[in-house]
């Protein structure tokens, strides 16, 4: 086993809000969710991947191999993984065949930053999530403001022909640019 896994604390607890989460990643995540808006469930869900069973050569039950989501948001799964362990490797594939067979529409998102990586992730099911993107130009004497409501910062961002694609939220303005506010809002 590696020196990296070795002196990991797996038992540490970051308290926000009132409740304890298992790492300072998941606390980032809740934060930034909270930010946004969104209503999440954390850890309120258990995957029973392989049931457990008796085995002849040990004394013991083997127990159930299960996996409990980090966030879920209406369809949506959230993992939380900073590092990726082997035993992790192996169960995240028994879990997307356990969606294949069991939910299919279900969306599974690992992240590993709780801002940039978890808002690419979100941007192309906001609408789904009944959020839309709300931009509002400044407007000047001559021309007053205007808001257009786009369903993804990608969708804004090539509307509004804005180069690149968006590396982040849109509330980091638009890839600088500083004739608009932006926010998420409630379709």
């Amino acid at each position: 086993m590696s020196e990296r896994i070795q002196n990991v604390d797996h038992h540490v607890e970051i308290e926000y809000k009132g409740r304890k989460f298992r790492s300072n990643l998941e606390a980032e995540t809740a934060k930034t969710l909270d930010d946004l808006g969104l209503s999440y469930e954390y850890e309120s869900r258990k995957i029973v991947l392989q049931e457990g069973f008796r085995c002849p050569y040990q004394k013991d039950k083997v127990r159930d191999l299960t996996y409990t989501a980090d966030f879920i948001i209406g369809p949506i799964m959230l993992e939380c993984k900073g590092f990726e362990t082997p035993e992790w490797k192996i169960k995240k594939k028994l879990l997307f065949k356990w969606f294949m067979d069991n939910e299919p529409d279900t969306i599974f998102y690992q992240i590993h930053d709780s801002r940039k990586e978890l808002l690419k992730a979100l941007d192309p099911h906001w609408q789904y999530l009944g959020y839309c993107i709300q931009v509002t130009s400044k407007g000047t004497k001559k021309n007053p403001p205007e808001t257009n409501l786009f369903d993804s910062v990608a969708q804004a961002m090539e509307e509004l022909n804005l180069k690149n694609k968006a590396t982040g939220p849109i509330l980091r303005s638009l890839m600088g640019k500083k004739d608009f506010v932006y926010g998420y809002k409630w379709k």
